[in-house]
């Protein structure tokens, strides 16, 4: 090893401990405030070597752990847009032997955890002790006050993955969390929670089941069902998996009607500050009363609750129509929308709740796009005296909107706008979706398996590809919007052609020489006659704005084609179209009783 390239480990180690000394508690188990504390002491460092050292552990810290896998554990930095992000696959040799050199003299478990568990994972031929050090490192870590560390939670997390993955210091990490159950370290109301999800989610010992799902059940009575609704749903949720795991179907049907009932109890408590609020939560009521199967109906009165809650949401359709309010902005005054997007999805009281607001923070009405633009096609002296050429980013010629006539008015009309449509997704992303994606994420954490169930819940994701869409949303919440559009642009085309095979459209194409019959693309599937009508005219619009036309961003052809690079592939076009999709899957879930009004109040309606 070379001295002059990194410290000697007496240095390191007490550097480090410097380092630690002179940061707050609430930052000694967050990776990411360590990782920049690391970075500022390297910026000073005089030593070639220690600076090489704080800069090397800083690349480490930087990375999240990746909780759903094994073998790839880590992730990069969301901060990705001015240079390439950090992963241990980037180390070289010596950085690799120089850790394996220094970590069993590193005192602080956040860092030596990290660093052992790196050395298992990419190390040929994997190291037993390393694996052994990673796992009582992970576990050796304490919440030492009440702020919420969510590194803690992940950690813990990880090392129940290494062991029960690798059967090894099973029992340790077991004891430890049990204790975490017993006698919980902080005061949050999600800690158990939290620590359940971990024994559930990684299956370190299946047989408690019986005995967390009870627990839950009997701590959300604590809670109060007005104003700590999200922490009784929760509760209730993972009590009704587990109970789900065991077989356990009265338990699990137990739960379900507790928390349709605290659902409601909830929507009869937001009456008196919102009709809106009030019948989302009604409606949500609805849908788990009949998420109880038929043979357990009768036990718990569940066709009487479904009338009653029916007249509620009825008589609440007429006032929240009166309640809502259309805001418009002074024209170019982004500053406005980005205000006025954020009150508009922030204090929500539940993550689905801030969801649908979120997804309802934009209106695109193509009826009134399509006057606009007519209005300023029969004005241009251009559109008028020649085509109208489009030219790809490498030169050639992809689309042409022809001479306005008296014949071909439709098509230019919608040409122009789809056309127009890019200036008005660039105002729309910078504007509206991303501060309210800021705001929403300050609030609640998304993760996967919610994503998850709430792809099960809409009736726009085709049965087995659940999963699939789930993915392409939590990578736009990871901020991941290259590897989103990848994976949504084919998952859109499949959603559009079971909506049109559903309502008797033709999705195949007959090869009239040899026979063979093959399903048409998504650019196809639009222009489909019926489509339009199955769609909605908006829906039609915006797949054509979006993911078709040679006009516009034309992502399902780029994506097919593999034409987007790391650049093209991470703008305001794919973050819309992450946006785009999460939206249909919401609001799907509303429609399916009733509820298309709830996202009528847009903070921005392409009439404003």
């Amino acid at each position: 090893m070379n001295n002059f390239n990194f410290a000697t480990n007496e240095e390191l180690t007490e550097k480090l401990d410097k380092i630690f000394a002179a940061l707050p508690q609430d930052e000694q188990h967050a990776l990411i405030q360590i990782s920049s504390s690391l970075y500022s002491s390297s910026e000073g460092e005089s030593s070639p070597g220690l600076k090489n050292s704080l800069i090397l552990l800083a690349n480490i810290c930087s990375c999240a752990l990746n909780l759903d896998s094994k073998n790839d554990p880590f992730l990069p930095e969301l901060s990705t847009w001015d240079r390439r992000p950090f992963l241990p696959i980037d180390l070289s040799q010596d950085e690799f032997s120089y850790l394996a050199e220094v970590v069993g003299g590193i005192h602080q478990n956040i860092i030596k955890s990290r660093i052992a568990d790196i050395l298992w994972i990419y190390g040929s031929p994997r190291n037993k002790n390393y694996l052994d050090m990673a796992i009582n490192s992970y576990i050796s870590l304490n919440i030492d006050n009440d702020f919420h560390i969510q590194d803690i939670y992940a950690s813990w997390e990880r090392t129940a993955v290494l062991a029960t993955s690798t059967k090894t210091l099973i029992d340790k990490v077991e004891d430890k969390l049990l204790k975490e159950i017993e006698n919980n370290s902080r005061s949050w109301d999600f800690h158990l929670l939290r620590i359940i999800e971990i024994f559930s989610k990684t299956g370190l010992n299946k047989n408690l089941h019986h005995r967390f799902a009870e627990i839950l059940l009997e701590k959300q009575k604590e809670f109060n069902h007005q104003e700590q609704f999200n922490v009784i749903e929760q509760y209730l949720d993972l009590a009704r998996d587990l109970f789900k795991k065991i077989g356990n179907n009265s338990k699990m049907c137990e739960c379900i009607y507790f928390l349709a009932q605290a659902t409601e109890e909830h929507a009869n408590f937001r009456e008196l500050d919102s009709h809106m609020a009030a019948k989302y939560f009604y409606e949500l009521s609805f849908q788990t009363y009949r998420k109880i199967p038929g043979n357990y109906r009768e036990q718990f009165n569940v066709s009487e609750k479904l009338i009653s809650i029916k007249e509620k949401i009825n008589k609440l359709g007429p006032l929240v129509i009166n309640e809502l309010q259309l805001s418009s902005t002074k024209e170019h005054d982004i500053s406005e929308l980005q205000f006025q997007s954020i009150n508009h999805v922030k204090d929500k009281k539940t993550p689905f709740e801030s969801l649908v607001y979120f997804s309802g923070i934009i209106s695109v009405s193509y009826e009134y796009i399509s006057k606009q633009t007519e209005e300023n096609v029969t004005n241009s002296l251009i559109g008028n005296i020649c085509n109208v050429t489009s030219m790809s980013q490498d030169g050639r010629k992809i689309a042409v909107i022809p001479v306005l006539n008296d014949k071909n008015k439709d098509e230019v009309i919608l040409k122009t706008s789809i056309r127009d449509f890019i200036v008005w997704m660039q105002l729309y992303v910078n504007g509206l979706i991303l501060p309210a994606l800021c705001q929403i994420q300050k609030e609640y954490v998304f993760p996967k398996e919610f994503l998850i169930e709430l792809c099960k819940q809409s009736p726009v994701v085709p049965d087995k590809r659940e999963i699939l869409v789930a993915n392409a949303l939590y990578h736009g919440f990871e901020g991941d919007f290259r590897t989103s559009v990848h994976l949504l642009a084919p998952q859109v085309e499949n959603m559009i052609r079971q909506r049109l095979k559903k309502n008797g459209v033709i999705t195949t194409h007959i090869d009239n020489k040899d026979g063979i019959e093959q399903e048409v693309g998504l650019s196809t599937l639009v222009a489909t006659e019926g489509a339009k009508d199955i769609l909605g005219e908006d829906l039609w619009f915006e797949l054509q704005a979006v993911f078709t036309s040679s006009l516009s961003a034309n992502l399902r052809n780029e994506v097919g084609h593999g034409l987007l690079d790391d650049d093209t592939s991470n703008t305001a076009y794919s973050i819309y179209a992450w946006w785009m999709v999460l939206r249909l899957v919401v609001q799907s879930i509303l429609k399916d009783t009733d509820t298309s009004s709830e996202t009528s109040d847009s903070v921005h309606s392409s009439s404003d």
